[in-house]
Formats: C-alpha cells, structure tokens, sequence
C-alpha cells in the first residue's frame, strides 16, 4: 500500500477542489456582518426550491419556491420572519431592491403574507420578471431577537431563479444595505483562504501567519480545533462521523473570522 504524505494530500486535495461543499460564508472583523457566497450559484428550476438559511444554523429560514404555473414564491418559515413587500389581503409582493437600498426596523412594509409572490402568473403582478441582481429585503428571529438581512438573486419569468448569495446583521435589531459585506482591508488575506475537504481530510490554502480553526457539527457542537502557523495545513477528520459541518477558520493577528459549510 504507497503511503500518503501530507504534501501529496495536499496536491491530491487541490484535485479535486470541486467536491468541496458549496456555501462558504465570511464574517466581518467587527463581527458585525456575516456574508455567504453561494458556489456555485444555485440554479432552480421552475419547480425548484430553495432553502435559505441565513445565519447558516441549520434552521431554513425562507423557502423560495417555483411553481407550475410559472410562479416563484417566498415563503417564510415562521410567523416572526418577514420580508420588505406590499400585502393586498391575502396576497403580497416582495419588493425588488436595488444595491445598498436600506434595510431596517425604520422600514413600514414589513409583512409576512403566507406565500408572496415574486412575479405571479408569469409576470402578471409582482416586482420581479426577468431581473438580474435583484435584492430581497429579509428580517428573521434567531435567539429571540430580529435580525436584518438579504438575499441576491436573478429571475426569469417562467419562475426559474439562481440564488448568488446573502448576508445578515449579527446585531440584533440593527440595519444594513442591500448587497452589504463590510470586508476591510485586513479581511481581504482571510478571504483568499481556500478550502477543499476529500476523504475526510481538509485541506487549508493560502492562511495567514497565525490561524485557529475549529470544526462544529450541525447541532453546533465542537468536533475537532487547532492551530497552524504555516500557509498550507490539512485537518485529518477521520474520527467524526459522517454528516454536514460547520468549519470556522480565524486569522488570529486581524481576528477576522470565515466559516466554511462541508459534507464530510
């Protein structure tokens, strides 16, 4: 049997890079703004469905919903989570906002209408047709306390969406802008960080001087954590079970924070 050296997983990781889980979410330094890029885009058909889970607990928090009759719906999970639209009685239409539009408690069109829709009967009513870079304006629980937050998405009138990423204020009760990350400056070298996770190993690229890591499972407990002092380092999960994790990687000079969801 040849024997596996560290360097040669971690070539054999750089491989196979496209296994790697598809959501990948950075927090800001000031551990205000936590943002998710979803890679790749999540394309859904015109019955598809997505989930979206905005402080990525596990808990869905929106569903987006395709229909057969040419209908994208947003459905919020609770009768707490809300979104930005108009309600006319039993039917209400998300609005469609535009990059660094506000979002707030200082907003009055705050509704939870069972099922919006997004661009009902193939564009006949709602704010959203064939658009590109569209903006939901979102407000859900977590903890007991409102948060802000928001989700890009594009849209066709046949109901068919991608989902491109989303992002939410960790402070309870305070605002933030359609599209809004806060990535300063010293965030930018954790954000070159590259994750690939292949046979329950996890290879870590390009990390800063001084780095922590820690890996939770689904639940939130701590499985695995660590440290690494080098620009290449590969986590050996072989005792964890199979499952989704959460992996939280800090940069320990800037203190900026990147969370990585896998399937291990």
């Amino acid at each position: 049997m040849k024997k596996t050296t560290t360097k040669k997983l971690s070539k054999k990781l750089l491989k196979y890079g496209a296994l790697t889980a598809a959501f990948s979410g950075i927090t800001d330094a000031s551990g205000q703004i936590t943002y998710t890029d979803v890679s790749p885009d999540f394309s859904g058909s015109n019955t598809g469905s997505y989930g979206l889970d905005l402080n990525n607990d596990g808990i869905i928090d929106f569903n987006l919903n395709g229909s057969s009759s040419a209908s994208l719906f947003l459905e919020p999970t609770t009768t707490n989570n809300s979104f930005l639209g108009s309600a006319f009685s039993f039917y209400a239409y998300p609005f469609n906002l535009t990059n660094g539009a506000n979002i707030s408690s200082g907003q009055t069109s705050w509704t939870n209408n069972g099922a919006a829709s997004l661009n009902y009967n193939s564009c006949s009513y709602g704010n959203f047709c064939t658009d590109i870079d569209g903006f939901l304006g979102l407000r859900f629980t977590l903890g007991g306390n409102l948060h802000y937050g928001w989700v890009r998405l594009d849209t066709n009138a046949d109901s068919s969406f991608t989902v491109k990423d989303y992002a939410f204020n960790m402070t309870p009760g305070a605002p933030l802008t359609a599209g809004e990350q806060t990535l300063s400056v010293d965030d930018l070298s954790i954000n070159n960080i590259r994750i690939v996770a292949l046979n329950k190993s996890i290879g870590l690229y390009n990390l800063p001087s001084q780095t922590t890591y820690r890996l939770f499972d689904i639940t939130g407990k701590q499985v695995l954590n660590g440290s690494s002092n080098q620009s290449v380092h590969v986590i050996k999960a072989t005792n964890v079970a199979n499952g989704v994790f959460i992996l939280e990687i800090e940069d320990k000079n800037t203190k900026s924070i990147i969370r990585k969801k896998l399937v291990l």
